[in-house]
């Protein structure tokens, strides 16, 4: 019996994410939100002189940086990101309406918090990381779901991949070492019993 009030999901791009949020969202009769989506308001409501992290992604030139620049830049969003997130949090589990966030933007240190809002909410939070190592199957997804990338530049797409596969090591490291689950990306047609499993 699953007694979460909010499940956190993160990992890199390409891991199935959202898919598996939606099922589960409409299995446990939970709403479902996207880091993402969080990430596109905050960008509309503060401008790149303000906020320059959340725009950083935006110059076609970054992708000519060293992609430990290009985790590094990932890192410093996903922290903007989550604290945005933290309000979301606070209010779902104080009115216990269920939701399930996922997204790239989810840091581990967030995930691992025991208190929002200024309350601390024991078990109401839940929190797993999908893993995926391999960069062909990040590529794979990338390509297979569209989302404008196939038009990228063949140097784009790798800088991409290569940057989602350092980023999800870090995830990984910085998951294993909060005492967080990871569930491997694959295989795809038991992740959503397997996401489940682990956070219940």
């Amino acid at each position: 019996m699953d007694t979460w009030t909010v499940l956190l999901i993160g990992g890199p791009a390409a891991t199935r994410k959202t898919s598996v949020a939606k099922t589960i969202a409409a299995r446990c009769g939970a709403e479902a939100l996207q880091a993402d989506d969080v990430w596109l308001a905050l960008q509309r409501a503060i401008d790149p002189d303000t906020r320059p992290t959340l725009h950083f992604f935006a110059r076609e030139t970054v992708w000519d940086r060293p992609i430990e620049e290009l985790v590094t830049a990932m890192r410093v969003l996903a922290d903007e990101v989550s604290a945005a997130l933290e309000p979301v949090t606070a209010h779902h589990l104080r009115v216990r309406d269920r939701i399930v966030i996922e997204g790239v933007w989810i840091t581990p240190a967030f995930a691992a918090r025991k208190a929002f809002g200024g309350s601390t909410y024991d078990g109401a939070v839940r929190s797993v990381f999908i893993d995926e190592r391999d960069q062909t199957a990040i590529r794979d997804v990338m390509l297979a779901r569209g989302r404008g990338i196939q038009e990228w530049l063949p140097r784009r797409q790798t800088a991409m991949v290569r940057m989602q596969a350092g980023y999800g090591e870090w995830l990984r490291e910085a998951a294993s070492a909060q005492g967080l689950p990871l569930v491997a990306a694959r295989p795809v047609e038991t992740l959503v019993d397997r996401v489940l499993t682990a956070v219940n």
